[in-house]
């Protein structure tokens, strides 16, 4: 899997594109950790491009949205495929995350803090 981000406003886009399994789990931690260090703690993922995800990639989004939110910032998903969506509503995950259509959306809309 191959991970970039950018900055668009408040928020960090990190972009992910391929298979979202063990090997990808450990960069995607990597990526985060690198963000949190600089204080950058207001994320979107945009997962436009992943078309394959596994329980270890599950079990880095959900280790990653603790750690982002016990630091006080947040994580938003953003371009899940159907393929993908669907794994996210069978585990219930869609429950613990904001997922957006696309990244865009995800970093127009601002809470209030």
């Amino acid at each position: 899997m191959s991970i970039t981000h950018n900055q668009d406003g408040v928020f960090t886009v990190v972009s992910m594109n391929g298979r979202f399994d063990a090997l990808g789990s450990r960069d995607f931690k990597n990526v985060i950790s690198l963000l949190l260090d600089a204080q950058k703690k207001r994320i979107v993922l945009d997962m436009a491009h992943v078309d394959f995800i596994d329980s270890s990639g599950m079990g880095a989004l959900v280790g990653v949205l603790r750690t982002v939110v016990k630091e006080g910032g947040e994580i938003r998903i953003a371009g899940l495929i159907p393929e993908v969506h669907t794994i996210f509503e069978l585990t219930r995950l869609h429950r613990l995350f904001d997922i957006y259509e696309t990244a865009t959306a995800a970093t127009l809309e601002i809470t209030n803090e």
